[in-house]
């Protein structure tokens, strides 16, 4: 192997480590249980006692939505903290769009987690974290508990 080879490999390694450490950080911020603050979608929020007892809980690779005390898996996820917004891919794991992927990005500021989702499919990823009408944009604000 020459040195330009050794130096290529070394470099990708080196980048391929910083997003796998990003990625474990990030994922590991996540885990445990988020009570919903705020959503909204197409530009409408959510009336606050529709939120009263939601909660999102992130375990392992799985998102669950807890509601009146009980909690069901509803997606898989994966991140990358390495884009700017932070990406997240959210694949849905019932009813009829089981299997689709949902694009998405989160910002994690200490204990909020912001996530905005676009359901759309052909539609771009958000780059903002805001919702209209009609954009099949959802926002979700939430806090870290200590359940």
């Amino acid at each position: 192997m020459n040195a330009w080879t050794t130096s290529v490999l070394a470099v990708t390694l080196l980048t391929f480590a910083g997003e796998t450490e990003a990625i474990r950080k990030d994922k590991a911020a996540l885990q445990g249980t988020w009570k919903v603050t705020m959503s909204e979608q197409d530009g409408e929020k959510v009336p606050a006692g529709d939120l009263k007892d939601l909660f999102l809980v992130f375990k392992g690779d799985a998102i669950s939505i807890k509601e009146g005390g009980k909690a069901e898996e509803k997606f898989a996820f994966q991140i990358d903290p390495t884009k700017k917004p932070k990406e997240i891919d959210l694949t849905i794991k019932f009813g009829p769009a089981k299997g689709r992927v949902d694009r998405a990005i989160y910002q994690l500021d200490g204990d909020t987690l912001r996530i905005c989702i676009q359901s759309a499919k052909n539609a771009p990823r958000p780059d903002e974290f805001s919702t209209r009408p009609a954009s099949k944009l959802w926002l979700v604000v939430m806090q870290r508990t200590k359940e």
